[in-house]
């Protein structure tokens, strides 16, 4: 399996220990409601992963006391794929979930099962390592569960929604997808399911974004300033040697005539370095007023010319 950003994030909360009866439960609760198949028929789950394979075993048999069938296709680089049907261990399960057997047609929610907020923490951690995903935050923010149940992703919304983590829901192939775009709350989504230091990766990733574009935005601010001095400096020189050409120049009077030597002596400097170029240093305002007038008096047809 191609080692992803999800792969990561179920390593670290398969080596969470399942240590409270409860959560153990509550765990493998979250795990059968988003296996491939939970019905009163026989439980399917099919894994790529090599670390879920043995939290999967693990927690079944300490939640439940029965062991799955496995199958796995590994060595030629395949999945491994759990099931379950013999009635009597069928039973043991949904009997321990307070679910009757012979009734369940559709997958519900038992919130008498999530009484505790540790509960509930495991139940969702049960819930992403059947069914969740998170993509790379270098790449975007993305976080999802996937159910083809109705009811239940509607039960799951509400729950999430109780504890301040309210989802998007959409449908994608017959697939009810519960989603995250917002990077605080996947933040908060793998805090809650014990992935901390997933958490932080994304919030290093977000603030390395917001840095990256708080970088790219000056530079592209300071390129358009270089680019508006680089054009005034260019219309100026033009406006000089215009003035210079029709012998209009020397009849200036000398604070026009000196702005436009200093001018033409530093053609690439912007107007605060080359008011400085001065003795004494001249007021920028006063140096973008004379430069102005001398753009302004070239733009003046020169005596002898036609207006147009």
């Amino acid at each position: 399996m191609k080692h992803t950003f999800t792969a990561s994030v179920k390593e670290q909360l398969c080596r969470i220990p399942a240590e409270r009866p409860c959560c153990t439960l509550a765990e493998a609760y979250g795990i059968l409601l988003f296996a491939t198949s939970f019905t009163p028929r026989g439980i399917r789950h099919i894994t790529e992963q090599e670390t879920m394979e043995r939290r999967f075993s693990m927690i079944m048999q300490r939640a439940f006391g029965v062991t799955f069938d496995t199958r796995s296709t590994r060595a030629t680089g395949g999945r491994t794929i759990f099931t379950l049907t013999n009635p009597v261990q069928l039973e043991r399960v949904f009997g321990k979930l307070g679910l009757d057997v012979t009734r369940v047609s559709a997958l519900r929610l038992n919130r008498a099962m999530l009484e505790d907020d540790c509960c509930c923490s495991a139940f969702l951690r049960g819930v992403f390592l059947a069914g969740g995903s998170v993509a790379d935050p270098a790449r975007r923010y993305h976080l999802e569960l996937v159910t083809p149940y109705y009811n239940l992703s509607r039960e799951l919304v509400s729950l999430l929604q109780e504890m301040e983590l309210e989802p998007k829901i959409t449908l994608r192939r017959a697939n009810y997808v519960l989603y995250y775009k917002s990077s605080e709350s996947i933040e908060n989504f793998l805090t809650l399911i014990g992935a901390p230091i997933y958490a932080m990766r994304v919030m290093s990733a977000k603030v390395e974004k917001d840095v990256r574009n708080q970088v790219n935005r000056r530079v592209n601010c300071e390129a358009a300033n270089i680019g508006k001095t680089v054009d005034a400096a260019y219309n100026q020189l033009r406006a000089i040697e215009r003035l210079r050409a029709s012998g209009r120049l020397d009849g200036l009077p000398d604070e026009l005539r000196t702005v436009a030597d200093a001018r033409t002596a530093y053609p690439d400097y912007a107007l605060t370095p080359l008011a400085q170029t001065f003795d004494p240093p001249m007021r920028r305002a006063t140096l973008n007023y004379r430069l102005l007038k001398l753009v302004e008096l070239a733009d003046k047809p020169a005596p002898g010319e036609d207006e147009k």
